[in-house]
Order: C-alpha cells, then structure tokens, then sequence
C-alpha cells in the first residue's frame, strides 16, 4: 500500500480526520450489531428454553401424575443430557400441591427437596429472563388435569461469550475497514484537491520568489480547473504590470541619471562641473586630512583663449576646448578627476600622490599633451596652457585655503611667462 501522498501536513489531518469519523460510524454500526445480536440470541434462548422445558412437562405428565420418582429422574437426566444441556443450571418438579417432588442442579445433580419451600401452580408458561440465567415455569398436565409443574433455569454465559467473540472480532475487522476506509477517503480527497494545492504551492513561490512568470499547472477536465485558469489570467496580467512598473522605474532612474549628468557635467565638454567639482573637492580633501595622506589639485588655464575666439569664433573656441579636455583626460590617472570649472579653465583633483614632484611631472606631460599642433579652420596653430599647484595637507590644511593657494600657484605661472607650472611657495 502506498502511504507516500500521506507526507503532508493537510494529508496527515485529512486523514486523521477521516480515521476520526469512520472510527465512530463503524463503532456505532459494531455496537448496534452488537445489541441486535444480544437481543436475538436471547430471543433464541428464550424459545429454546420454553420448548425443551414444554417437551420435559409432557413427556413427564404421567409419571408425575402416578408418583413415579425414578421415572422422573431418567427423564430429567434425559433431557439435560442432550442438546445444549451444559446450559441448564436446575430442574425443579412440582407435584399438584406445589411440593417440590424433585431438585436437579448441575453441579450437585439430585439434591434432597426438604430444603426447598413450596411454590404456586400456574396455568400459562411463566418466563424470567434475568442478567445471569433465563427461568422459565411450566405447567404440567395429564388428560386436561393439572398435576404439577416445572421451572427450569438456563445460564447466559454462552450468550454472552459468543457476543464477546462478536466484539473482538468486530473491533479487529472494524479497525481494519476504518484504516481502509480512511486511507481510501484521504487518497480520494488529495486526489481532488490536487489542483489546490499545486495552486497553494505556486502562490508560495510567487510570494517568495518574486517571480510573477511562474503558472500553475491545468487539469483538464478536473473540476477546479477553472481556479488555475482564472490564477493563471491574474499572473499575465501581474506579470504585465510589473514589467510595466520596472520599464519606467528603468526610465524615470535613466531621467534622473541624464538629470544629475545635466545638474553636474559641462554639456560641451562632458566633464564635471564646478558644482560636482566643489563635492568631490570636499571628499578628497576630507580623506587627505583624516587619513594624512598627499593630494593635490591642479588649475589649467588655456593661455590666450580670447584671442582664439576673437579671431576663430565661438564654434572654433568650443572645438579648442573639447580637444584639450579630451588631450588631458588621457594624461590624467584613472583615480584622478578632471574638471571644467569656467570658460577656458579647468581642474584635475589628485588623490593620493606620492610626491610633489609626481604632480609636477604630470603637469609637463598635460602641458606637453595642449602644445601638440592642432588644425583650426586650414591654419595649424599650436596651445599652451598654464598650470597652478598646491597639495594637502603640505600646503593648506583647510579647504578654502587649498583653493587659494591653487589660484596664487595659477597666476604665478602666468607672470612667469605662461606654457609652464608653478607649485605653491609660502
């Protein structure tokens, strides 16, 4: 037999439910048995009785009548001996005065009638069932005169121990068709509520896992089918509102990305702008600070930048810009940050630098990177630039002052004769 649908919890309950009622149907239908069988049987007990006793009144009719004790006795003998005599416990004879003439036990077989009282003739066929022994008087006549009569008592216990043999072999076939009748209950009642807990199992997933493409499977011709379709209708149209819900977080995050790149970068060149320059300004110089480490931070300058505009034009100036931001950003580290703070100038912000003699280094190679020829309008014309230094926390230990001290270095590589750099100098 297989028990394996019966792992689940729901199988589990189900069937103790269904162990529960079959359990009393069956003990009510053993009891109802059981006291039809006890009603019948001594029904049975009680006809058995009257006949053997009334077959005893006639057959001893003439012999009471004459007096004739021995007779008597073969008779009783006779009768107690055959059929189920083991269930007769006393024969008692009464003669027309309501003497006992004779007293028959089955333990003591003929005992002595002095010790028993006298008693009353009847007319009729009296019986006495009580809960241990059936008796049963009966009246005895010869030739229409009543001579006597004769009470028989009978044992129950072979009633009772048949109903006891009923019982224990209705409890074992009754435990047996209520495990089967449970059993085949559960497995009918799983077998129907299959496409619910599949649809149970599903949801579950759907609840965990996120994912709202998960359908449940269709049972064609079952008559729940019509809950997995009408789930199954609900996921498509989940499904296709989350998928909605995602394509315009997708685009409102897609917004706010071209939003900020609008809010912090320079639209021409595509660099950061003096706004998200001051932020990462601050960052940089807060790490520099807490962890003592050497940053530094550079001003370029394009020298003479007006001029080209005035003679070029402003479409020419923007092209300037756009190539020296793109010359410079291929000298720079990939840690460092190159940014456009004005028109023509720009900043590059150096975290973590050995020395300031690595800043000055790189300050020639951009220098070098803007002196290389470029092509404006069929004239080849050649840049320079002009370069201020200053590092923290070697120069300044406060942001403003970083700042200061960096324009000072500017505006001293100017003087100097611009196409250089100049690293701050208290």
């Amino acid at each position: 037999m297989q028990l394996a649908f019966l792992d689940s919890s729901l199988a589990k309950k189900i069937f103790r439910e269904n162990l529960k009622v079959a359990g009393i149907g069956i003990s009510a239908v053993l009891f109802l048995f059981i006291l039809l069988s006890l009603y019948f049987g001594q029904q049975n007990l009680l006809t058995q009785g009257r006949y053997k006793a009334e077959t005893l009144a006639a057959n001893m009719a003439n012999s009471l009548k004459n007096g004739d004790k021995q007779a008597l006795e073969d008779l009783i003998v006779k009768a107690t001996a055959t059929g189920n005599a083991s269930t007769t416990l006393s024969v008692t004879v009464y003669d027309q005065k309501a003497h006992p003439v004779i007293a028959w036990t089955n333990l003591s077989q003929f005992d002595k009638t002095t010790a028993l009282p006298a008693s009353e003739l009847i007319n009729a066929v009296q019986s006495n069932l009580q809960i241990v022994q059936l008796t049963i008087a009966v009246p005895v006549t010869s030739e229409g005169d009543l001579v006597g009569k004769i009470q028989m008592s009978s044992s129950l216990r072979a009633l009772y121990l048949h109903l006891l043999i009923i019982t224990l072999a209705g409890l074992l076939v009754g435990a047996i068709v209520t495990f089967l009748c449970a059993y085949q209950l559960t497995k009918i009642a799983m077998s129907r509520l299959t496409p619910i807990v599949d649809l149970a199992t599903v949801t579950e997933q759907v609840a965990t896992l996120g994912d709202y493409s998960l359908r449940a499977r269709q049972y064609e011709g079952h008559d729940l089918n019509y809950l997995h379709q009408h789930f199954n209708q609900m996921m498509e149209r989940i499904e296709s509102w989350e998928a909605d819900r995602q394509s315009e977080a997708r685009e409102r995050k897609e917004a706010e990305r071209r939003l900020d790149i609008l809010a912090n970068h320079d639209s021409l060149t595509k660099l950061p702008n003096r706004t998200y320059f001051q932020s990462l300004l601050k960052n940089c110089f807060d790490d520099a600070i807490t962890n003592n480490q050497l940053a530094a931070l550079m001003f370029i300058d394009i020298d003479n930048f007006k001029y080209m505009n005035d003679q070029f034009g402003y479409d020419a100036g923007d092209l300037i810009l756009a190539t020296i931001s793109n010359r410079l950003c291929t000298v720079l580290r990939t840690t460092d940050t190159l940014c456009r703070v004005d028109g023509d100038e720009f900043a590059a912000i150096l975290p973590q630098i050995d020395s300031t003699k690595m800043a000055q280094n790189l300050a020639e190679r951009l220098i070098h990177a803007v002196n290389q020829p470029m092509t404006l309008r069929g004239k080849k014309i050649i840049l320079t630039a002009s370069i201020g230094i200053a590092c923290c926390p070697l120069h300044a230990k406060e942001q403003r002052a970083f700042l200061h001290h960096t324009d000072l270095a500017l505006k001293k590589a100017k003087l100097a004769g611009k196409n250089n750099f100049c690293v701050f100098s208290a």
